[in-house]
């Protein structure tokens, strides 16, 4: 009987393997910048926050960073994080060459190293 419930349980976390990997999958493709400055809406800089998207809990703190309107980039580009930092009325930033337009706002960042 031990050998069929050890079985049971070995075949039960195999169902299970890819709904983990569908999940960390979506990693590579969460960036959405109205998401992002709507969890900060109301906070301060450096305030911490904790939201669920696409299956996933985000912990980080609400930063000044540039948010555009392009579709092309990706949120990881260190001009959105470094834009803002001397001057929050930047309204355009050059990213790969070209001119993103945008804002600067606070907003959801992750953790990483300074």
């Amino acid at each position: 009987m031990n050998k069929n419930i050890l079985f049971s349980a070995v075949l039960c976390g195999l169902c299970f393997a890819p709904i983990a990997t569908q999940a960390n999958d979506k990693v590579e493709t969460t960036y959405n910048a109205q998401k992002y400055m709507q969890v900060c809406k109301g906070k301060t800089q450096g305030a911490p926050v904790s939201f669920a998207y696409r299956g996933i809990i985000w912990n980080g703190t609400c930063e000044p960073q540039f948010f555009s309107t392009h579709k092309a980039v990706k949120g990881n580009e260190s001009e959105l994080m470094t834009a803002c930092q001397t001057d929050m009325a930047t309204k355009s930033v050059m990213i790969n060459g070209m001119e993103v337009k945008g804002k600067c706002a606070l907003g959801f960042t992750a953790p990483y190293p300074k």
